[in-house]
């Protein structure tokens, strides 16, 4: 998606930079960092004056994300993503063995650990990513919660200074919705929801944010744990309307009873007793195989306990028309009343409303209405008059003609399609109405009509981001103690007005610095150079570098929109967003020279996020797909650089192969070989492998190296050894094949090396969907060749590829836990590590240890499954101890107290396995909820949580 995004910094204080083009942004504040410091006289960038369309391809297209996340996951064989593959991935994954050798490596002298240490978090420390879920404290306005949809919950207690992450790195991370219990000595009492829907896309349900439930927190957001009434043991069909959420309300009027409302996809679920149990209030809480239920719902509460209720007319599966639809209000949860306007339109799909604090008998509602009202939204309000609030009992006024319209593209109303949609109505005055889609907006009057109707978010009029602010809005929350005062949740994080009662344009402060929940598309390291200089692309928030090691550096801004790969040289930066916009930033001896656009220019269709890169022995020769064709250019230096307009010019590219139709539509990864040089390989989305071994020649010619083994599925990234051209290691990043082949022969021979990440030796079941993989090779004679693979569920190294038997570790279970990793890259020269995450920004270790067999020192693997688990489908605490030792399982409760004892007895090595069904020492049985379990040996103790959903 093309969501231009405002950053202000660049570097040091020398070179200013600032290029607005085709609605993607060049931003360069320069100071340029240490490694390309120079006595640089500051620039301003004359705004270059184009089209979005013109740029990028094609228009906005909230979709597109969607499609290309589905094609590189959809099981090729049934062309869907498994149902619940989440669910099933990460439990799955939780019985995999893990490295422990870093942590491990932490107790040693401090003189021996100058070399080594566990994964850094590295930032970006100032750029946000997408959030949902968005509260102030009632009763301390210094606290703040906020959630990224694929970030976690974060925790501020400085009124947005500061940011502490508060999920842990194994729980989900997917965060939708957020609800305080506002009730006096309630107050430390929190619930968020997981499981975001995006857009409109058929694939979307399948996508990779489906939820696992709602969580609570009894300690005002510090920790989070799963309701178990919320999530299912079986992980095998989608059986649970938790797993994606719109919005959580409590009712603070009803003070005997912790009451909680879920609206989820199919219906609004009800709880009076925290969460404990459910009842489906309106809609369905039941399986919703048959796609006949509302896909979008929405609830609010006013202060007196009524309640609101929206259902789409479009169902769960996107099509048809669902039962129940429309908008409903209700005095007790259980009775409601469809309260819905005779001339609401008949086609609607997703509506969000909000109660007037000012007045609660006024209620508006911002509604998708395909064929109906401006840009097929439309707007109403509601004034309840008396009885059931239906026919003469309440009021409507249709206020759709107040949509906002400011006659051009970027300033008309645009929810891309339910994607991004909030109406707000301000404390103090039910007059004064915020709505967000791409932008937002405030009315004087309620929208009654347009002319009271500002632009206070999102874009400005020239397509420059506005000013601290982000597009696409999903959530705005007023401080209780001034309704001037607000906070908004967007795709760019977190923003902050201090003053919205003025007719000037609104000033936001951004509230990023720590708030990590950016989500990497790719991102660049300098390969052949010791240095800190670090490229990210991030989804809906462009590209940025940093050149220092620590984690709380500022990085600096490149390129806006959609974030995709990058490539770093001694001379060059290459950053990119979607359809293949590249752009050089070009130095000399350190010292900038300019910028570029270097992909092809009149060239379209590349792919959403388009791969390239850079010769490893020539930092000017630069690999570019496009479709079914292969592009070379052999000296992006020809390509004339600026400090002022962009360059008209292209030249030196040119197609060095084509494939045939009948082989592929798309090549989807390529890699260049280091030593020897000059050897390309290139993969397609339907598992064909082709190889090039004159690419500078008039004609290369081209070898088919398929492996017989490989599946017809999305090769994502293919990884050449840089010691030797003959090692290459192919991704498949679909779920439902093999996923990991190897060769060492140039291609000759295939070894499927996925080992234990797959569940099945056919790849089928439940193993991650694989995204990248780095060699990273040995320094030295007696050393070892590691190897990395960035996953759905983490990352996972081994030093011991041994085909299908290959037992791969998972690696930073403490930092970067089981978010998902788009890209991992590896150097020799200084053994760094880079890890891009899709959610929690980037991960950095020099990686000066050798990679352990789980049981080859003194080490305990530990892997507890399934969790959550129940009276009938226990426990399984699976153990491996190294050397023989007395072996202690114990089970507590979450206040620390012991619950059973296991197993205490001594134990030869090898693995072993202890079952517990939830039973107590008495023999009866301990309640639902979370529980911890300790394995201890004489050397060692490990522990975990496990979830007990009862009988």
């Amino acid at each position: 998606m093309m969501h231009p995004t405002s950053r202000n910094s660049f570097f040091l204080p020398f070179l200013s930079l600032l290029i607005l083009f085709c609605g993607v942004f060049l931003f360069a504040k320069n100071t340029l960092l240490p490694s390309k410091d120079a006595k640089l006289a500051s620039y301003y960038i004359h705004r270059i004056k184009k089209k979005v369309k013109s740029a990028i391809g094609s228009e906005e297209d909230p979709d597109a994300r969607a499609r290309y996340e589905f094609e590189r996951l959809r099981n090729p064989f049934t062309n869907q993503i498994p149902e619940n593959i989440r669910a099933k991935e990460l439990s799955f994954s939780a019985k995999l063995p893990r490295n422990a050798a870093l942590l491990r490596a932490k107790n040693v002298n401090p003189a021996a650990r100058t070399l080594i240490a566990d994964w850094n978090q590295r930032g970006p420390f100032n750029v946000g990513g997408r959030t949902r879920a968005l509260a102030i404290d009632v009763a301390n306005e210094s606290i703040i919660l906020a959630g990224g949809v694929s970030g976690g919950m974060w925790r501020s207690t400085d009124n947005g200074t500061t940011w502490v992450k508060t999920t842990e790195p194994t729980m989900l991370h997917s965060v939708t919705a957020l609800a305080q219990d506002t009730r006096p000595g309630k107050t430390t009492t929190w619930y968020h929801a997981s499981g975001e829907l995006e857009g409109n896309s058929a694939a979307a349900p399948s996508a990779n944010y489906r939820g696992n439930g709602i969580y609570k927190s009894t300690d005002n957001g510090a920790s989070w744990q799963i309701l178990p009434s919320t999530q299912t043991t079986n992980a095998t069909t989608f059986n649970n309307v938790f797993q994606w959420n719109w919005r959580l309300a409590t009712n603070s009027a009803n003070t005997n009873q912790d009451e909680l409302y879920a609206a989820t996809i199919g219906g609004i679920q009800r709880s009076i007793d925290g969460g404990a149990t459910w009842t489906n209030a309106l809609g369905t809480n039941s399986a919703v195989q048959s796609n006949d239920y509302a896909r979008y719902t929405d609830i609010a509460i006013s202060s007196q306990g009524i309640r609101y209720a929206t259902m789409s007319e479009v169902t769960t599966d996107g099509t048809g028309s669902s039962p129940e639809k429309g908008i409903f209000r209700s005095v007790n949860g259980t009775d409601w009343t469809d309260i819905t306007p005779a001339n609401f339109p008949a086609n609607f799909e997703r509506i969000v409303l909000d109660i007037a604090p000012a007045n609660e008998n006024v209620v508006y509602f911002l509604a998708h209405t395909p064929g109906f009202g401006k840009f097929n939204t439309s707007i109403w309000k509601y004034t309840y008059v008396s009885g059931n609030g239906s026919g003469a009992g309440g009021t409507w006024e249709n206020r759709s003609a107040g949509v906002p319209d400011f006659r051009t593209d970027i300033g008309d109303y645009d929810s891309q399609g339910n994607y991004n949609m909030l109406i707000k109505v301000k404390p103090d005055n039910l007059n004064q109405v915020f709505i967000g889609g791409t932008n937002l907006y405030l009315s004087a009057n309620g929208f009654a009509t347009g002319g009271q109707t500002r632009w206070v978010g999102g874009y400005l009029e020239d397509v420059n981001p506005y000013p601290n602010h982000h597009p696409d809005q999903h959530v705005l929350t007023f401080y209780p103690s001034n309704p001037n005062r607000l906070l908004s949740g967007h795709d760019g994080g977190l923003s902050r007005a201090n003053n919205i009662n003025t007719t000037d344009s609104i000033r936001y402060e951004d509230l990023n610095r720590g708030y990590i929940t950016t989500q990497a598309h790719g991102i660049a390291i300098n390969l052949n150079e010791r240095n800190n200089e670090i490229l990210g692309g991030f989804q809906d928030n462009g590209s940025w570098v940093t050149q220092v090691p620590e984690a709380n550096a500022e990085w600096s801004d490149l390129l806006f929109g959609d974030g995709s790969f990058a490539a770093i040289a001694t001379n060059s930066w290459l950053v990119s967003a979607q359809e293949g916009y590249i752009i050089r930033y070009a130095f000399n001896n350190n010292q900038f020279q300019g910028y570029a656009q270097i992909n092809p220019i009149g060239v379209e269709g590349f792919d959403f996020i388009n791969p390239y890169l850079l010769d490893p022995n020539n930092q000017y020769v630069m690999y570019l797909p496009k479709g079914d064709s292969l592009y070379r250019n052999s000296d992006i230096s020809a390509i004339p650089v600026s400090t002022g307009d962009l360059n008209t010019q292209t030249p030196n590219w040119r197609v060095i192969n084509t494939l045939d139709a009948s082989l592929a539509r798309r090549i989807t990864a390529v890699a260049v070989s280091k030593q020897p040089a000059d050897i390309v390989y290139f993969g397609t989305e339907n598992g064909k492998l082709f190889k090039l071994t004159n690419p500078a020649a008039a004609n290369p010619t081209r070898t088919t190296i398929t492996g017989t083994n490989f599946p017809p599925g999305y090769i994502a990234c293919i990884t050449v050894n840089p010691n030797d051209a003959n090692e290459v290691i192919v991704t498949f990043s679909n779920y439902g094949v093999i996923s990991l082949f190897q060769t060492k022969d140039g291609g000759t021979t295939w070894a499927a090396v996925a080992g234990n990440l797959e569940q099945n030796p056919d790849g089928t079941g439940n193993g991650p969907s694989t995204r990248w993989v780095t060699i990273l090779p040995s320094t030295n004679a007696d050393g070892q060749t590691k190897y990395f693979v960035g996953t759905s569920t983490g990352l996972y190294a081994t030093a011991n590829l041994q085909g299908a038997q290959t037992v791969w570790l998972k690696e930073g279970q403490t930092t970067i836990g089981d978010v998902p990793v788009d890209m991992v890259l590896s150097r020799a020269v200084d053994n760094l590590v880079a890890v891009g995450t899709h959610g929690n920004g980037v991960y950095t270790v020099n990686y000066n240890i050798d990679i352990e067999n789980p049981a080859s020192a003194d080490q305990v693997v530990v892997r507890a499954y399934p969790s959550p688990f129940s009276s009938t489908n226990p426990v399984n605490i699976e153990y491996t101890i190294p050397q023989a030792s007395r072996v202690t399982i114990k089970i507590y409760d979450v206040a620390g107290r012991l619950v059973a004892t296991l197993f205490d007895e001594s134990k030869q090595p090898g693995n072993n396995v202890v079952q517990w069904n939830g039973q107590s020492p008495g023999g009866g049985r301990v309640h639902s909820g979370i529980y911890l379990y300790t394995v201890a040996t004489a050397s060692d103790l490990q522990s975990g949580r496990i979830l007990y959903l009862g009988e």
